[in-house]
């Protein structure tokens, strides 16, 4: 079982902290980390240059979840719940957190689902961070351990 997470950015200096995410999450899951950077350009054309990136990564059967402020709701138990039944019947999860611009109509209309991390904008960096933590709450959860602080 894995799950990648692709982000359009570079994690700079959250990297260490997503690197401890991603060990403590290895006793659940293998969880992979591609930082795929994003094109400097300020306008919407980088995002077709950047979803070429994505779209080049991922394999047909790739369940690819996008994290977007307009995507599902969800709490840390029914979010555990909704990753328990994609790897049941999905086998290999793929999150993409966008970059500062978002990420091309392509990438939207490829995406199986989207989800929100919260209604508010969060950077990349950010948002990886959050996605890692849920991720490891949803394995405890999932493994009945203890998951509040």
């Amino acid at each position: 079982m894995r799950i990648d997470v692709l982000v359009l950015g570079k994690m700079k200096d959250f990297a260490r902290l997503a690197e401890e995410y991603i060990k403590m999450l290895s006793q659940f899951v293998e969880v992979r980390l591609f930082e795929l950077g994003h094109e400097n350009v300020e306008d919407e054309s980088c995002l077709k240059r950047d979803a070429t990136k994505v779209l080049r990564m991922l394999k047909d059967d790739d369940h690819l979840i996008l994290l977007d402020e307009h995507g599902k709701d969800f709490d840390s138990i029914s979010f555990a719940h909704h990753i328990f039944e994609l790897i049941t019947r999905k086998g290999k999860l793929v999150f993409l957190v966008g970059g500062p611009l978002g990420v091309d109509d392509s990438l939207k209309r490829r995406a199986n689902e989207k989800i929100s991390l919260s209604r508010m904008t969060l950077t990349h960096r950010l948002a990886t961070i959050v996605l890692l933590e849920q991720l490891l709450r949803s394995f405890k959860i999932l493994s009945n351990q203890k998951y509040h602080y």
